[in-house]
């Protein structure tokens, strides 16, 4: 039983170390070994634990890809340790295959029973009704009895004290508990490996890294060098500690013992990678392909390279090469979309996101990353649904006020977007400057006299301002916008100069320089500047921007536009006209 414990903590550690793909609709065992994985992330008590080696034992029968299927026989390897000397030892190897192994483990359990009927003082004979009743269906009850009846009768045998009392793990609670319980098994036998792994596995869940070195060592050095599980944990704990050179050295002794398994090369990629050295990363991938040429992690995770190095056109056919295994891989999507977005191809990049949306409704993350894609495709319609969706679960959304506010902007919808931004900023001060630049613009130059005003538009554009150190162009344009609604044009064309010259002289700068000479061409007649975007959904932006005076015409227009747009919007639908009778159709 101490080996399903075992199967808990090697999970979460590989969780870390492997990236695991997405169930594959054509291996039907992927799934279990999946929520074998995910069993330890929910896990809230031991009895759950218990649970994980029969998920593994089931994905393995059902079917899995090649490379899990050797991840899931050494996690099943891992939890069967020591048999014991007696009767009970091969029952327990046999229900691992028999059909009948419920009947057998009964039969065992009552020749146990019988057994202690003369002599209850037999500790072996208790451990072993513990183990045989913390299998599947087993009495939970009964079986921790026994195991604390052999605790007590083995005090001072050595080995089989150490083996109960790594067995009662199982009803332990806490780390802190499990922790003292490996340590006297350890004190009871300082030969138990299992014990030290088990312990060092501990440590390294709860970031006491030199302590999880410490056992880890023992077991990879003394006791048993070729365990795969602790030269995987303890190449993890030198990561953690930033001693990669380590890591890799720990994890060359399990390419060596299993050069034919791409586990090794995994593992080496992700070390290498975190030490920066991506050519000897991508090396041990391009193996691990060889090995297993449909390894979803390892596309996945050369692709990942592939960006880092901007090689995108290759990132881009390793990704497909994964969803062409795995059609569903949400790790895949999200990366193909973010390609295809940096590409500037936004309706390939939104297909990928509505297809993650669609199946992960909960993801606040992917739902953001639509909208914002909805609004760089010229759609603020949609990306302001979007973010009311994520608002009506996080009404405290920064990102989605933000967002929305942005969008509304876009078709002008100014009160509206004033009020996400006023929102935004009850919730949390603005550091960057960006809300509090986009408030103080609108208020500044939005053609809605209802919207404007020239105080706040002040406060807010030298909040801006001094958060950013008056060191960009668009906010010192914000300020000057906000002194010449207020009348102040002196301030205005003061800060609008200033605007110019931080906007610099280089080429790249052009087109904001020229605009931003237009706004101070607005001050120096002493006019305060309006703008107005109207975005047609998926279509063009049409901007109405000028001096007050000069704009005015075009202003009303796009107003009586936009009224009657909204009557468009609202109007009732008409009801049909009945149809007339009409006369049955005769039969010939």
């Amino acid at each position: 039983m101490a080996g399903r414990f075992t199967l808990f903590l090697v999970a979460a550690l590989l969780s870390g170390l492997v990236t695991l793909p997405l169930a594959a609709e054509d291996y039907a065992g992927q799934a279990d070994l999946d929520k074998a994985v995910d069993l330890k992330l929910e896990a809230e008590n031991m009895e759950d634990l218990a649970k994980v080696a029969d998920l593994c034992e089931s994905a393995l029968k059902k079917g899995l890809h090649e490379e899990d299927q050797v991840f899931a026989k050494q996690l099943l390897t891992s939890v069967r340790y020591q048999r014991a000397e007696t009767m009970g030892k091969g029952i327990l190897q046999e229900a691992q295959q028999r059909k009948d192994w419920k009947e057998l483990r009964d039969k065992a359990v009552a020749e146990v029973d019988r057994g202690l009927k003369y002599d209850d003082s037999v500790g072996m004979l208790y451990l072993l009704k513990a183990r045989l009743l913390l299998m599947p269906e087993g009495n939970k009850e009964e079986a921790k009895a026994s195991i604390e009846k052999a605790v007590e009768l083995l005090k001072g045998t050595g080995e089989p004290l150490s083996q109960a009392l790594v067995v009662s793990l199982v009803f332990t609670k806490t780390p802190e508990e499990q922790i003292e319980v490996l340590t006297k098994a350890i004190e009871a036998n300082p030969n138990n490996a299992d014990a030290y792994r088990l312990r060092g596995l501990i440590y390294l869940e709860k970031k006491e890294f030199e302590k999880a070195l410490a056992d880890l060592k023992i077991v990879t050095e003394q006791l048993a060098p070729g365990d795969l599980t602790s030269l995987q944990a303890y190449a993890r704990a030198f990561a953690q500690l930033g001693e990669f050179d380590q890591a890799i050295k720990a994890v060359d002794k399990i390419v060596k013992a299993n050069p034919n398994s791409p586990i090794g090369y995994l593992l080496r990629a992700q070390f290498k990678t975190m030490a920066g050295d991506l050519d000897g990363a991508t090396d041990d991938l391009d193996q691990v392909l060889v090995l297993a040429p449909r390894s979803v992690p390892a596309l996945l995770m050369r692709a990942s390279l592939y960006v880092q190095q901007e090689d995108y056109k290759a990132a881009l056919q390793d990704i497909e090469r994964a969803l062409a295994s795995d059609t569903g891989n949400m790790q895949a999507l999200l990366m193909r979309a973010t390609l295809n977005a940096r590409e500037g191809n936004y309706s390939e990049a939104i297909r990928d996101l509505e297809a993650l949306q669609a199946r992960s409704k909960e993801n606040e993350s992917i739902s953001l990353q639509l909208a914002a894609l909805y609004q760089v495709d010229s759609r603020p319609r949609k990306a302001v649904e979007v973010y009311n969706e994520v608002l009506k679960k996080h009404p405290d959304d920064l990102q989605a006020l933000r967002g929305k506010g942005d969008a509304l902007l876009s078709y002008g919808k100014h009160a509206e977007a004033v009020q996400c931004y006023l929102d935004a900023l009850k919730i949390q001060d603005d550091e960057e400057g960006g809300i509090l630049n986009n408030l103080a613009w609108v208020m500044a130059t939005s053609p809605n006299k209802d919207v404007r005003n020239a105080e706040k538009a002040v406060k807010y554009a030298e909040e801006a301002s001094k958060v950013t150190e008056y060191s960009q162009a668009h906010i010192l344009s914000t300020l000057a916008a906000a002194y010449a609604e207020k009348g102040d044009f002196d301030n205005a064309r003061k800060w609008s100069k200033k605007a110019v010259e931080v906007a610099g002289s280089d080429e790249g700068a052009a087109e904001i320089r020229e605009h931003l000479k237009k706004e101070l061409t607005a001050y120096e007649k002493s006019q305060p500047w309006r703008e107005l975007q109207l975005t047609k959904e998926g279509g063009p932006t049409e901007t109405i921007a000028g001096p007050a005076s000069d704009v005015a015409e075009d202003l009303k227009k796009a107003e009586k536009n936009q009224s009657a747009e909204k009557k468009e919007e609202t109007k009732e639908p008409e009801m049909m006209e009945p149809a007339p009778d009409m006369d049955p159709v005769s039969k010939s």
